[in-house]
């Protein structure tokens, strides 16, 4: 089951079993040293796939600026590969268009992801670079029907 939650209004238990996989995935796995909550996490959308009392997919979703962006993105390694990620981005954009239509959706894209965003129409903006270790690069989203012309 999809949710769509402020922090407030996430369960203590849902949102142990949330920072749980970031943890896992962002700290453990990556072995990134750093801070994996911060102050984004109160003001952020929550959005998540839930079955069984696992969280098998996650992001938070916010409004960072001048544009709309989504990070801590994250599938459990027992469903990658599955399109639970496809899912969960197609719902993030699908949010973004009905609430922050008139906003870009701008992300920072851990590099080993770049083509995975790209599927999604994602563009690469500017030189990569290296925050806490690992290599970034910022994308903007670009909506089919917006879509520059390169013929």
């Amino acid at each position: 089951m999809w949710c769509i939650k402020n922090f407030d209004e996430i369960s203590s238990h849902d949102f142990f079993h949330i920072a749980r996989l970031r943890i896992d995935t962002f700290i453990v796995e990556q072995q990134r040293v750093c801070s994996e909550l911060d102050d984004w996490d109160l003001q952020a959308k929550h959005v998540y796939y839930q079955r069984d009392g696992q969280i098998l997919a996650y992001a938070r979703m916010f409004l960072a600026g001048e544009h709309f962006t989504f990070s801590r993105f994250v599938t459990h390694l027992s469903v990658r590969g599955t399109g639970l990620g496809d899912q969960l981005v197609n719902l993030i954009l699908h949010y973004a268009r009905n609430h922050y239509a008139e906003y870009p959706v701008k992300i920072e894209a851990y590099r080993q992801v770049l083509k995975f965003y790209q599927r999604h129409n994602f563009q690469i903006q500017g030189a990569p670079y290296i925050t806490d270790g690992i290599p970034y690069v910022e994308m903007l989203y670009q909506p089919q029907n917006k879509q520059a012309n390169t013929d």
